[in-house]
């Protein structure tokens, strides 16, 4: 839509200027100074148009120029900056998990620690009542 609407307004821009020019026909006086020439309107009218297009033309892609190397700039700062991140965050990942597996480590020392202990409390507690517990009596056989 947006394209359709520029080409009819392009057409009517043209038939703008083939009017002016068929209304205008009549020979001028054009001077720049040292020289002087005379030429029909729409000939002067014309030549000014595409002169003005081709300043257009060049400052425009001078400008489109300049800002598709500040594009490829910017996206190289990017590319750069995103690996940064990126090594500082996997950096990071890997500090924490190396603390994760530490603190892991202690507590699983500690907990086999305790659980020695606690083997060895049972194992004395227990080994008392072994001995404590009465042996049992002999029965004498008294018929042999």
């Amino acid at each position: 839509m947006k394209k359709q609407s520029g080409v009819i307004i392009g057409f009517l821009l043209v038939l703008v200027i083939v009017l002016f020019a068929v209304l205008n026909n009549k020979n001028v006086p054009v001077s720049f100074g040292v020289a002087s020439f005379s030429a029909p309107l729409i000939l002067v009218i014309i030549g000014s148009a595409i002169i003005g297009a081709l300043i257009v033309f060049v400052t425009a892609s001078t400008t489109l120029w300049q800002q598709k190397k500040q594009i490829k700039q910017l996206t190289q700062e990017l590319a750069e900056a995103q690996k940064d991140v990126e090594a500082k965050v996997n950096e990071a990942k890997e500090e924490q998990q190396r603390e994760f597996r530490n603190e892991r480590a202690e507590l699983e020392a500690a907990y086999q620690a305790e659980l020695q202990a606690t083997k060895e409390q049972l194992q004395q507690l227990q080994t008392p009542k072994e001995n404590n517990t009465p042996s049992p009596k002999q029965s004498y056989n008294y018929f042999d």
